[in-house]
């Protein structure tokens, strides 16, 4: 059996299949596919950096989906809605983060979507969570922010550096630099002649310095031999040293201040002429007293001396007589 088509059958069947091949070629061009079944989620951001309609959304790199619709949020709080399609084969967690990321150097940009870990998965229709990833400018800022830091306190240094140059660079103090060195000229010069001089010095007195290591060498060898002996006057001297920390010295020292305050107080007497020493001191017709009773006692020795029979009789042979009057004596009384 023959199947016949009419001019105008043929055409509109033509026709039909272009507006078909038009329809899915706009929404492949658009990156639809209508042969492939997707769900559709939103996620709300307060903005997007340039992300279009039609950006693509990647799951670990690999496209699964695309962004549908972007539109401002209703609530007049200037957030906006981002409506994208994901495969249906590709199940979200409902901890799934999407992010808005740059997936080149030019900054184009896309969701890319960040599972979670949870065991519960969302279902067609729901909102996602929303994350901004920081833009290339971002980034770089944050990147250069350390080095601006660093040259600004390098650009302070160069300035404190010119500071002390231009200080260092006046009239004045180039005299002052041209004086330092013509100074340090002259002590180096002193320098050589101070070590002309000590070559000189160690040349001429070669034997003496070296008798005088001798004796050094030899001490220092006494020493060693004797070094038994000086430990043992070493230690000597530490136990006198302890016997006179143990000693009581604060009980001495007390005893030494009573005794130079009572010898204080005994002179405070002799100068008020108190006692026999006080009034010997003080008064003069004492002193006269007895100064002219010792003159008088040696002229009676002297005498004594010239004329001793005339203070003692001597009698040889008139024994009785003294006897007699002696007895006459008696008598009478």
């Amino acid at each position: 059996m023959k199947l016949s088509f009419s001019k105008y059958t043929s055409i509109g069947l033509v026709v039909v299949i272009a507006i078909i091949g038009l329809v899915w070629g706009f929404n492949f061009l658009k990156g639809k596919n209508l042969f492939v079944k997707e769900n559709i989620y939103y996620s709300i951001y307060d903005r997007i950096d340039g992300l279009v309609e039609s950006s693509p959304v990647v799951l670990n790199g690999l496209k699964i989906g695309q962004v549908r619709n972007i539109k401002f949020h209703s609530d007049n709080s200037s957030r906006i809605i981002v409506e994208f399609a994901i495969k249906q084969d590709i199940q979200l967690r409902d901890s799934t983060v999407a992010q808005i990321a740059s997936i080149d150097l030019m900054g184009t940009k896309s969701v890319e979507i960040i599972q979670g870990r949870s065991t519960i998965f969302h279902e067609k229709g729901d909102t996602l969570f929303s994350s901004l990833e920081q833009s290339i400018k971002d980034q770089v800022s944050i990147q250069m922010l350390p080095l601006k830091v660093k040259a600004e306190e390098l650009m302070l240094s160069l300035d404190s550096v010119l500071v002390v140059f231009q200080y260092i660079f006046n009239e004045s103090t180039r005299d002052n630099i041209s004086n330092t060195f013509a100074s340090i000229k002259m002590t180096i010069k002193n320098l050589e002649n101070t070590s002309i001089a000590l070559d000189t010095l160690m040349q001429n007195e070669k034997s003496k310095l070296s008798r005088i290591f001798s004796n050094i060498e030899l001490i220092s060898s006494n020493l060693r031999s004797n070094n038994e002996q000086i430990t043992l006057i070493l230690n000597n001297f530490a136990n006198i040293s302890d016997t006179i920390a143990k000693a009581n010295i604060g009980m001495t020292i007390k005893n030494a201040n009573k005794a130079i305050s009572d010898i204080d107080l005994i002179l405070s007497k002799i100068n008020r002429g108190e006692g026999t020493l006080g009034m010997l001191t003080n008064n003069d017709t004492l002193y006269n007293n007895l100064e002219e009773a010792s003159y008088n006692l040696n002229k009676l020795f002297i005498d004594f001396e010239k004329n001793p029979k005339r203070y003692v009789h001597f009698s040889l042979f008139d024994f009785g007589r003294t006897t007699v009057e002696k007895d006459k004596k008696e008598n009478k009384k």
